[in-house]
């Protein structure tokens, strides 16, 4: 359309500067008449022998100019009298004038007139040529993005480029937008991850240093949902963890905390940072109890029932908080603080919140350094077993000793299981400490054994840790074949609480070593919400009864009655019942009226090293040993009514 329109614009200046030219020509012609040198004469002619000129287009284009005509020519009336007429004769006119003097003129005219058409007209093909590559460019990469190509008759169209370029923008953005929410989004819950959240920190914390601003941080950690997993699977899993961040959310919306990114419009304030581990940010602390209230509005939110179908399911959480900037100055350093918190949150019964102290800090500069050092050590040899006897209540001959692990810190000296023991679980060196322990423990009792302790068993602790991650079976039988250690010459102590969490291939695991010999003791029985199911169902041959119940069952009647009901209980199911803690004589006497076989505790023996079991054991009474298989271990402090014990 725009050629067109141009051409005739051509057309058009091409015939006005042409009559220009004419008109001019025939002015000049006339004047330059007048002139005696010129070319142009004029002649006189008698009136009678012209005519008016015939109407022509030149005619009707010059009509201010008298042209007349004589004799099949055409002339130009300048003066007439009554019989002569002065005349200038036509085609000598334009011949003189146009021809030699304007003609150049117009023939410059029509250059400068057709170059810029020619030059406008290559422009626009060229353009054209560009604008149909570019259409089709445009075209595989709305193919390339599944969009819809634009519909139009010309595929030189600007509109239909202009559509498509849209498109594409529209495309990008939303790619931009969605590739950005796939790397900073959580792809279950649809929380910001910890990178896009640490990224948050970052900037809301440099906001607040020049506002002179105090924030808060919360670590969330879920309690009980490893066993939501255990027992119902990871899909059940899952749905419990996107149902904590909608909760989570509402209690994020609920209390004004909400910050949206601008472009992927992802909840900033709020984080998974990992598996069953989230956090909110508070960004404007104007009052210290606005981080309790939503510590507290957690809480009881996440102990709220999660319906998964037709279960319910209950968890709980522990909520560690830390203040910017009296905690720490750092993204990093504040969700480290929130976490020592909520760690201490979990030591001190779980289900609550704790805010971050220095002290705090100390304790987990303690875990990590003592974490690291038990690595050391068990490069070097730095553990050690001590093994403390368990022995029958009427006669004191030993039943079996457990093996109890022992830390020699070449600087600390002995550091305590209680201290140690909890940081080799979490940390998972437990397996590696307990493969040496297993191995120890039986490599001890196969030397006992042969020197002729064949009644006499080992027991060893096993940790939940253990029996989620050892094939059970597999790794015992491997480890008592290498020592040659005879599998009944092996108990397993397990706690409680582990029965109860135990998966069914543990407790398959458990009965294969039972079925070969192995006995199988619950440890710290009462104390881990016990069940009546765990003693029925269970591959058990021993209880071991707390320690708590013997020391308050002579002063508390309730404890006196629970103990007497264990070992009843124990007498009816055909289990061997042992009494941990026994420190005096009266808790001994107590047992043994109570009808419990065996004791274990202080006023027995506190555990020996391996040298002083084999002195006072394997150095007296050889012959009651080759008789019965096993040897007094007389308390250290004899309580009041000795046991009669018979001579060999």
């Amino acid at each position: 359309m725009k050629s067109i329109s141009r051409v005739v614009f051509v057309i058009l200046g091409f015939i006005i500067a042409t009559y220009l030219i004419l008109a001019l020509s025939l002015t000049q012609g006339v004047a330059l008449s007048y002139h005696q040198d010129s070319k142009i004469t004029q002649v006189i002619l008698d009136s009678s022998s012209l005519e008016p000129q015939k109407s022509t287009l030149f005619s009707t284009l010059f009509s201010y100019i008298d042209f007349v005509s004589s004799e099949n020519q055409t002339f130009i009336r300048i003066e007439q009298s009554d019989d002569k007429v002065i005349v200038i004769p036509l085609k000598k006119l334009l011949t003189e004038v146009l021809l030699f003097s304007n003609f150049p003129l117009l023939l410059l005219l029509s250059v400068l007139i057709i170059i810029p058409l020619i030059i406008a007209t290559t422009k626009q093909r060229k353009l054209e040529k560009t604008i149909t590559l570019l259409n089709s460019k445009t075209d595989n990469l709305l193919s390339a993005f599944n969009l819809d190509i634009p519909k139009y008759e010309s595929e030189i169209s600007l509109a239909r480029l202009s559509h498509s370029i849209n498109s594409l923008c529209e495309a990008v953005n939303r790619y931009k937008r969605d590739t950005e929410t796939n790397i900073f989004q959580d792809k279950l819950t649809g929380l910001a991850d910890r990178h896009a959240y640490l990224s948050h920190l970052k900037e809301q914390l440099a906001e607040a240093e020049k506002t002179d601003k105090k924030q808060a941080l919360l670590f969330i950690d879920l309690d009980g949902f490893k066993q939501v997993n255990d027992s119902f699977g990871h899909s059940f899993g899952d749905e419990v963890l996107i149902q904590v961040a909608e909760r989570l959310r509402t209690i994020v919306r609920n209390h004004n905390l909400s910050c949206l990114h601008p472009i992927n419009g992802i909840e900033q304030s709020l984080s998974r940072l990992g598996g069953d581990e989230f956090s909110i940010f508070i960004s404007d602390l104007n009052n210290p109890s606005i981080a309790v209230n939503v510590a507290q509005n957690v809480l009881h939110e996440i102990e709220r029932d999660f319906v998964l179908g037709n279960k319910v399911i209950k968890i709980g959480t522990s909520i560690g908080i830390a203040i910017y900037p009296d905690s720490a100055a750092t993204p990093f350093a504040l969700l480290q603080m929130a976490d020592v918190a909520m760690y201490r949150a979990k030591t001190d019964g779980r289900g609550i919140f704790r805010v971050y102290s220095p002290d705090m800090g100390s304790k987990m500069r303690r875990y990590h350094y003592l974490l690291e050092e038990m690595r050391l050590a068990l490069g070097s040899n730095n553990f050690s077993l001590s093994f403390q006897p368990i022995v029958h209540v009427e006669d004191c001959s030993i039943d079996y000793f457990e093996s109890l692990v022992r830390w020699h810190h070449p600087v600390e000296g002995t550091i305590t299981p209680t201290e140690f023991i909890p940081i080799a679980e979490e940390s998972n060196l437990i397996l590696e400490l307990g493969d040496w322990i297993l191995f120890e423990a039986c490599r001890q009792m196969s030397a006992w054994y042969n020197a002729g302790m064949t009644r006499v068993r080992i027991s060893v602790n096993i940790s939940g840790v253990q029996l989620k991650h050892r094939k059970l079976d597999e790794w015992v039988i491997e480890t008592i074949e290498k020592v040659g250690l005879p599998p009944k010459a092996l108990m397993l102590e397990i706690t409680e609480s582990c029965f109860i969490e135990a998966s069914k291939e543990t407790i398959s695991s458990l009965q294969n070593l039972r079925t070969k010999g192995i006995t199988i003791a619950i440890d710290d029985f009462g104390t881990g919400f016990s069940s009546l199911c765990t003693l029925a169902e269970l591959p058990v041959d021993v209880i071991k009864i707390d320690k708590l119940f013997i020391d308050q069952a002579n002063d508390n009647p309730k404890y006196n009655k629970i103990l007497h009901s264990i070992s009843e209980l124990g007498h009816q199911l055909n289990l061997k019942v042992v009494a941990e803690g026994v420190e005096s004589a009266e808790q001994f006497e107590l047992v043994r009226k109570m009808g419990i076989q065996c004791v274990q505790g202080y006023l027995v023996s506190k555990p020996e090293t391996s040298n002083t079991v084999g002195s006072k054991v394997l150095r007296t009474n050889i012959n009651h040993i080759a008789a019965t298989g096993t040897n007094i271990w007389l308390p250290e402090n004899e309580p009041a009514t000795r046991p009669k014990l018979h001579s060999v």
